[in-house]
Formats: C-alpha cells, structure tokens, sequence
C-alpha cells in the first residue's frame, strides 16, 4: 500500500511541474514611465499572461536593465532575453527592405506607415529578414522632423553644412542629399551631443523630443514628414516554437495587425501631443514649409530614393507594394 502511495506520488511530480507557467523576460529599452512601455508593453504582457491560462508569465524590463536599443536585436536572437521592443535603427543593415519607410515625404501617419509596412510582412514581401526571429508587430514613429538647437532652418541653403543626427541609412541618405552632414548618436545620448554642440540638431520623431526631454537642448523645429522611425516586438524563434498550446494562442491573439494599430494609435497621440506642447512653449518655435519650398525639398531627395531603389534587394518591387499598401489605407481599406 505505501509503495502504491509513493508511486502514485513520484508519478505526480511532473504534472506538477509542467503547471509551473513558462517565464518570459521581455526587454524594452524605452524609457519606463514613457507611453510606449506604461500604455502598450507593459498591459500587453499583462493580458497575454492571463490569457495563457497560466502558461506563461511575461515580465517586462523596462529601460536599460537587459538591454539597450544597441544590442536588444542580438540579445533576444541569443537568448539572453525571450522577448522584446526594438527599433530597426541600430540593425538597418539587417533589414534593407523594411527600411522602405524611411524614405522621404512617403506616408502623412504613423498608422500609415505600420499598417502598410505589416501588410508587406504578411504578403512575404519583406518577410525574409525576419528570418531569425519571431515578429509579433511593427511600429513606426511617424514625422521624423527636423530639430535645432540655435537655428531655424526655412529653406534648403540653411541646411548646408549642418551636423545632424540620424538613425539608419536611408535618413543618413536624406540628411546628406539635403546638404546636412549626418552623425550617428544613439537616441540615449542625443540629450548630451545636442547640449554640448557635438551635434546641430537631429532628424527625429517627435515622441522622442518629450521622452528624452529633447525640448531642453532644442529650440527650433521644422516640421515635415521626412521620414518614418520604426520598431518592432518580437521573441526568440525557438522560445516561440516550444511555446505551451495556450501561450502560444494568447501571444498570436494579442500580436499581428491588432497589435500594431495598439502601438499606431498610441504613437500618433504621442506625435501629436509632443509637437502641440512644443507649440504652446514661449521659447519653442516651429516653422513648416510652404508647397513651393516643400516641392524643393521633395525634388532634392529623390536621388537618395533612387538610390535606395538600386541597392535594395527587390527594391523597385517592395517600393511600389508599399505605395500601393499606403493608397489602400488611406482610402479605408
């Protein structure tokens, strides 16, 4: 009867075991009280945990704790973390086709600019370089305007000679076609570069100038829509694949298309309220171009976008998909 027992017992072990939920850490760079973590990150990994039906238990590191934008890509890629919010800056090279919403004066929105950019994924156009790891969503900071420390810039001949920061190749490309000289400073260490004047200014979504407290070392804005930062979230492939049936469900459930409009929705309102505060400041002043200058502007870039044609991979292809993905969007499809 006791051998039965203890049987019984030592049989049970792994069942008890197995109740144990998976434990995810989930890297996210962005600042920990900034919208990004507090209004999307943080209450997704919430909700994806209880609806795994205690499968899985997803704990957000919000800020530097186990990753930085530098290396979060590599880290969730090794296992170092399970999961992760990353921007594509820092890995361009990896993605050369994504990069296509970098490009200058191509979408008005950050929900433009994601939507059409997940279609693209879903229809296998750029779905390759993301071969490494498991995409839950995209995200694009839309606007990437241009901001100075001591001067506004109203016209072309004004940008000559500038040292602006930029994150990626396609907007180091513009800022060089616009006659600005582009230096790569991580978004962490812009406050510094722009106070100490290693840096005239940068060329950055408008979220970040309130994230990074950005309005303290830049004064001068030009708002255009010249280009698009984008991000994505994502897990280790093979963490993804021995996900428990449950877990796996509640993470596809909560991710594809709808986590991406989650993400568009809050960074809009982000852009949006960043730039008003801005304009409400006595000490901030925001200038935009009027059609004639802006068509310049337009015309002067298009080198960097022919340039991005040719040396991308099935640029020409993904290019026109993205336009027509953007004509979809905006006409409500």
């Amino acid at each position: 009867m006791r051998t039965a027992f203890i049987a019984a017992l030592i049989a049970a072990l792994p069942l008890a075991a197995s109740a144990e939920p998976m434990q995810i850490r989930f890297a996210s760079p962005s600042a920990p009280t900034g919208l990004i973590n507090v209004g999307v990150v943080i209450p997704w990994a919430e909700e994806v945990s209880k609806a795994s039906d205690g499968t899985l238990d997803i704990k957000v590191f919000p800020g530097p704790a186990l990753a930085n934008y530098g290396n979060v890509y590599d880290r969730t890629i090794t296992g170092v973390v399970e999961a992760a919010f990353g921007i594509f800056g820092p890995v361009t090279s990896d993605f050369p086709r994504s990069s296509v919403v970098a490009l200058p004066f191509e979408t008005r929105t950050g929900e433009e600019a994601a939507l059409a950019m997940w279609r693209l994924y879903e229809k296998g156009v750029i779905a390759s370089e993301f071969s490494k790891i498991h995409l839950l969503a995209v995200n694009v900071f839309p606007n990437v305007s241009l901001h100075f420390r001591s001067k506004q810039v109203k016209t072309l001949a004004d940008m000559n000679g500038l040292k602006l920061s930029g994150e990626g190749r396609v907007i180091g490309r513009s800022l060089t076609a616009l006659g600005a000289a582009p230096i790569v400073i991580p978004v962490t260490e812009l406050y510094n570069a722009t106070q100490r004047a290693t840096v005239d200014g940068s060329a950055i979504a408008w979220p970040a100038i309130l994230s990074y407290k950005l309005d303290e070392t830049t004064k001068f804005h030009l708002d255009i829509p010249l280009a698009n930062d984008s991000a994505m979230t994502f897990m280790n492939k093979d963490v993804y694949a021995k996900l428990p049936a449950k877990a796996k469900q509640a993470v596809d459930k909560a991710s594809g298309e709808g986590l991406v409009r989650r993400y568009t929705t809050m960074v809009d309102k982000m852009t949006n309220d960043a730039r008003e505060l801005a304009r409400k400041q006595p000490d901030q002043t925001i200038y935009t171009l009027d059609a004639a200058e802006q068509a310049r502007w337009i015309e002067r870039v298009k080198p960097s976008i022919d340039e991005w044609v040719k040396t991308t991979p099935d640029g020409e292809k993904v290019l026109a998909a993205y336009r027509e993905e953007v004509k979809k969007i905006r006409a409500g499809m």
